[in-house]
């Protein structure tokens, strides 16, 4: 008896140990957002910004993530409005995850509360991007429909929630169908409780569904204005079969743009991102004016030489996931602009707090490189999808569907990869984070928990 006591007392004290550590971790969290608010911001961000101070849209960025700035704009007229929403997403989410564990009775929940500072995390946390906006909003979403699985009725206001969370995660990037598809049917069973073959592959399709009708109706009753951005990837393949002896017309480059793209050091380097060989409105000239050009010399040549593009856009992928004898690329952005944060607008000069969440990002990057690769994320995610589907404990259940989505996610790259930057895996390692956390937490419970399904 006093053995038994003396167990539980043990238990006790080391549970409210780990959760004092979760608790830090938010602490660190809150006091990182003070010291980078309003937020850090690149061209894609600034761009936003403009469009929804402006009111008038275009497609190169989606353009629902800019009209929900500029709603947040009646509350700061800058980017600090959809900062705090992004980590409205984020905290909301750790906090429902470590809830669901401390009613479960999981040893491990505190690990949820380490979200926001894991550094691979940290990393773009700041950054108003639509990739940190759509892990966020997806996160939530997930993150509720754990929490209320166990119900023997999932709340409508709550299932309200996560389908509206499921909608916006999915409009404010471009190509977030080949994740989308696959989170669908998570979100689906959990809230209907139907988990059958045919079931996961009809919530797919409805899932493909809803992205691609959200997108549609996003551009158009915004009125966004076409601008071509497939050019960028146009733009990659064509010059890509030049430098490689293959005979493109390139009627849509005047001979100095020709010449500065066949020397520019960025595509030497990374074989990807022609578009950084030239300056802002060359390019826009390329995807306004002579984008008619690009597309029929794409037409002409991709199709006919089909081994040597497999092989550029093969290069390509391996350089984004960042195989082990290649360096972390991109891996961090803490850029704070000042006011009117706007392109040409110069930097915030870096205060203590701000270079001591870099240095804790890049020292972990040096340290364990790996985590700063999509490649070691790839292998998690694949690692975990199989153990899912084979686990007694967790055979039968829908959480198989997490790491897939974000596998699935970065594999529709292989044909479209932009560049090399850790950005564009950030869901991959943030839904992988999450599924190993979820993993962590039921498998060593040591109990079978039949009603996850």
């Amino acid at each position: 008896m006093k053995n038994s006591i003396t167990t539980l007392k043990g238990q006790s004290v080391h549970k409210r140990y780990l959760n004092l550590i979760g608790l830090a971790s938010i602490i660190f969290s809150v006091a990182s957002l003070v010291a980078f608010y309003p937020g850090a911001m690149t061209w894609d961000s600034m761009d936003q910004l403009r469009q929804a101070r402006t009111g008038e849209y275009t497609d190169w960025q989606p353009p629902a993530m800019a009209f929900v700035w500029s709603l947040l704009l009646n509350l700061s007229d800058g980017p600090g409005g959809m900062l705090i929403f992004h980590f409205m997403l984020l905290w909301a989410t750790a906090l429902i995850l470590f809830k669901w564990c401390a009613r479960e009775e999981y040893r491990f929940g505190f690990l949820f509360l380490l979200l926001p500072v894991l550094p691979w995390i940290l990393n773009f946390q700041f950054t108003i991007w639509k990739d940190v906006g759509m892990a966020y909003a997806w996160g939530l979403a997930i993150a509720i429909c754990i929490y209320f699985r166990g119900q023997e009725k999932f709340p409508k206001a709550a299932a309200a929630l996560v389908m509206a969370l499921f909608i916006y995660g999915s409009v404010v990037r471009s190509n977030s169908l080949s994740a989308g598809v696959f989170l669908m049917p998570f979100l689906a069973i959990s809230i209907f409780k139907i988990n059958t073959i045919k079931s996961t592959v009809a919530f797919m399709v409805l899932g493909g569904v809803i992205t691609v009708l959200a997108h549609l109706s996003a551009g158009a009753l915004l009125q966004a204005k076409k601008t071509h951005s497939v050019a960028y990837v146009m733009f990659d393949d064509v010059i890509a079969l030049k430098l490689r002896g293959v005979n493109v017309p390139v009627n849509f480059l005047t001979p100095e743009e020709l010449t500065a793209v066949e020397h520019c050091e960025y595509l030497n380097t990374h074989e990807m991102g022609a578009a950084f060989c030239l300056s802002d409105e060359q390019f826009t000239s390329i995807t306004q004016e002579r984008f008619p050009d690009l597309k029929a010399a794409w037409l002409e040549t991709v199709p006919r030489h089909i081994s040597v593009y497999a092989s550029f856009r093969w290069n390509a992928f391996l350089n984004l996931i960042r195989l082990p004898s290649l360096p972390p690329y991109y891996y961090t952005e803490f850029t704070v602009k000042k006011p009117p944060f706007s392109v040409g607008t110069e930097n915030r000069e870096t205060s203590k707090s701000e270079h001591l969440v870099n240095k804790f990002v890049t020292s972990s990057a040096k340290l364990i490189p790996g985590l700063f690769k999509p490649y070691t994320w790839l292998i998690v995610s694949i690692t975990l999808m199989i153990y899912f589907q084979l686990s007694t404990v967790f055979r039968g259940t829908s959480f198989w569907l997490l790491p897939m989505s974000g596998l699935s996610y970065v594999l529709a790259y292989l044909p479209i990869t932009p560049a090399a930057d850790l950005r564009y895996a950030y869901w991959l390692c943030f839904i992988a984070t999450l599924s190993l956390f979820a993993f962590v937490n039921i498998r060593f419970q040591g109990k079978t928990h039949q009603r996850f399904i």
